[in-house]
């Protein structure tokens, strides 16, 4: 590839791909041709480029990286600004880059990381592959900072990747085909608002280019997309498909193949790793944004999740394609579906969180038998024409998930967990990684230089992912929080468990939103008490408030940023990812210092194989989570306004100095008249 900026060597090291496909030498291909079974993008000679090509490594040209920064920037609204951390990032991923080693990087707000990582990215003339952990990240990389480095950086092509389920099926949309009835795999009809639902979905797809659900121009309900898409495991593959030449996902996995920037999200570059590397194009590169949520992400996706819904799916399903003969057993399947529900309920009822107790794990037992059973007769299953084969592998693709998650539930592994948690109305029992160091060290780290930052970095992240020996590198943010913020802590404020708690919260806040007059953002650690205080502090000021839960995500943040006096109540996802730059947001409250509860098993798992489980596992992510919190206030360089946390530790315990070492270098008082006092100067 074409690339300018530097010197381009290109690597014999095997890109991070399970399918054997590697570097084909120092073969330079014409512009416009592409071997299918080539995953590396092309790489054309340029002696004028800034990138050398060898036979062992890349090697870009730090100033040339720089110099293409400086285009990008100028162009940018309000450009010509240099911004002295985001410079000194571009060369420290550079050099990574060049001699293929990792790096970990914490670059405050505002430095403008995604620029500094995908400068070199599009410099190196390899594959890159850019994951990260929030869609709103994901579109702002795809539509708006990749395209703007592609623009000045010839031949690099940027595609975006993400999970099958993603996508619209065209096989389900043909065998749907819009008719008067319509019904899901296991024979009921659909409800008259889902089927009006899926036609819209249909006409779309007659005009979508993509498939990508995201790009629905209406808010769609989970069922009726449900009947239109596949999960990895439903899916009768490229080859077998009657539409596997016009796949939406497997165009889209094409485009990522010919590209040189994609763009992930870490949930399926996890999927990745534990499918055997199956999933993504063949990459040396990889950077990790957002990346203090790699490691919990991780350990999910190389565990597993399973739920009395699954059971019940797979049984419904199944059960009018194995007919009369195991009718039975499909029906004893649902049974225990529900026995296992109730009797996860009271378990989880019991604060028994960690492993199957004796009922859980009979029922597990019983399960698994029946879905065996199940498994084996749509094995045997014959077939005439391809719809009935295709609802055949749509029931046994999830059969067979089902009965390997139920053995790997009934029996964790030596490094793992099971534990049960609360999603949503169900109980779910899930299978954790305690330590993915090892995993990561073996499949991961060896293949691949990664890149991995964020605005906050916890300093025993590296030791945790199995990169003990790399050092964070730490960029400041450019913004001025001496002068443009205030951080506060209450004086003689009671602590959370003390009578009267709740009260004063109540009081600071309608104290502290009165006098920002609303534009606030307020943080709670406890969805309970967040509703109890948000109702009571609702009543007594005169500006709108808004609670989390009460409209989507995106809807909730948009009225938020739209108005000039509401204030938003929120806890876990708004911690971190809300970007409201601006008059919409002057003040940031905390309710207490983020500790997780002391019940959970996973961390609890993590405590017991630290030296010293506080400071190894608990203030880590405490302090990256108060971080991120805290980050939620200054946006921009004319951002100014208060944060107040409402936990006097902040201000007393003995290690609060790790805590501040974290957070931004903001002017600090415990007196309420100076907040106050800063808050009304800001409405003037």
């Amino acid at each position: 590839m074409a690339v300018p900026g530097g010197e381009v060597r290109a690597a014999t090291r095997r890109p991070f791909s399970a399918n054997g496909a590697g570097w084909r030498g120092n073969k330079v291909r014409c512009v416009n041709s592409f071997d299918p079974d080539d995953e590396s993008p092309y790489v054309e000679a340029d002696p004028e480029s800034g990138v050398q090509i060898g036979d062992d490594l890349v090697e870009i040209d730090v100033e040339r990286a720089l110099a293409l920064l400086d285009r990008i920037t100028a162009d940018l609204p309000g450009g010509g600004e240099s911004r002295e951390g985001q410079r000194q990032m571009v060369a420290a991923v550079a050099r990574a880059f060049s001699r293929r080693e990792h790096a970990i990087i914490e670059a405050g707000t505002g430095v403008g990381k995604s620029l500094a990582y995908l400068v070199p990215a599009a410099m190196s003339g390899q594959r890159v592959v850019v994951a990260t952990a929030t869609k709103n990240l994901q579109d702002q990389l795809a539509h708006k900072d990749a395209p703007t480095v592609a623009a000045v950086a010839p031949r690099t092509r940027v595609a975006v990747l993400k999970g099958k389920n993603n996508y619209l099926c065209r096989n389900r949309a043909h065998a749907t085909g819009g008719g008067s009835q319509l019904s899901f795999d296991d024979g009921s009809s659909v409800p008259r608002g889902v089927a009006d639902q899926m036609r819209r979905v249909l006409a779309w797809a007659e005009e979508t280019e993509t498939g990508d659900r995201d790009e629905l121009p209406f808010e769609l309900d989970a069922r009726a997309w449900r009947g239109l898409s596949v999960t990895p495991q439903e899916c009768l593959g490229r080859a077998q498909c009657p539409q596997g030449h016009n796949c939406f996902h497997e165009l889209a996995k094409d485009r990522a193949a010919e590209s040189s920037l994609v763009i992930v999200n870490t949930h399926l570059y996890a999927a990745h790793l534990a499918s055997g590397s199956m999933l993504l194009p063949a990459h040396d590169f990889v950077v990790f944004d957002e990346a203090h949520e790699v490691l919990d992400i991780f350990a999910s996706l190389l565990g597993t999740s399973l739920n009395a819904t699954r059971l019940r799916a797979f049984a419904t399903v199944a059960k009018p394609l194995v007919g009369p003969a195991l009718d039975e057993t499909a029906t004893d399947l649902v049974a225990s579906a529900d026995r296992l529900a109730a009797i996860l309920e009271i378990q989880y009822g019991e604060g028994e969180l960690a492993g199957l107790g004796g009922d859980a794990q009979r029922e597990v037992d019983t399960a698994t038998v029946l879905t065996t059973r199940l498994v084996e007769s749509l094995r045997a299953l014959e077939t005439t024409g391809a719809d009935d084969e295709a609802r055949k592998i749509r029931a046994l693709g999830p059969g067979v998930h089902l009965a390997n998650d139920l053995a790997r539930v009934a029996h964790p592994q030596k490094g793992e967990i099971l534990y049960l948690s609360r999603r949503e109305r169900e109980i779910d029992l899930e299978v954790n990684l305690v330590d993915v160091g090892p995993r990561l060290r073996d499949d991961l780290w060896g293949h691949v230089s990664a890149v991995l930052t964020s605005a906050t970095i916890p300093d025993s992240l590296p030791a945790q992912l199995g990169l003990d020996d790399v050092a964070i590198e730490t960029f400041a943010s450019p913004f001025d929080y001496a002068h443009h913020s205030l951080l506060y802590v209450p004086a003689g404020f009671p602590g959370r468990n003390e009578s009267g708690a709740e009260a004063a919260i109540i009081e600071e806040l309608v104290t502290l939103i009165d006098a920002a007059g609303g534009r606030t953002l307020a943080l709670f650690t406890n969805r309970a008490v967040m509703g109890r205080v948000a109702e009571a502090v609702a009543a007594r000021i005169e500006t709108p408030v808004l609670v989390q839960g009460t409209l989507s995500r995106q809807r909730i943040i948009e009225e938020f940023r739209d108005s000039a006096a509401a204030s938003l109540f929120a806890v876990t996802s708004f911690w971190q990812g809300i970007d409201v730059p601006g008059h919409s947001l002057s003040l940031v409250t905390i309710d207490r210092l983020p500790f997780s509860v002391p019940n959970d098993p996973l961390l609890k798992a993590r405590q017991e194989r630290a030296t010293n489980p506080f400071f190894e596992v608990d203030l880590p992510r405490a302090t990256m989570l108060l971080a991120q919190g805290v980050g939620r206030l200054i946006r921009s360089r004319t951002d100014r306004g208060v944060v107040a946390v409402l936990d006097t530790r902040l201000a007393e315990a003995r290690y609060r100095s790790l805590l501040f070492k974290k957070l931004p270098p903001m002017k600090r008082t415990r007196d309420q008249n100076e907040a106050t006092s800063f808050l009304r100067e800001l409405r003037s």
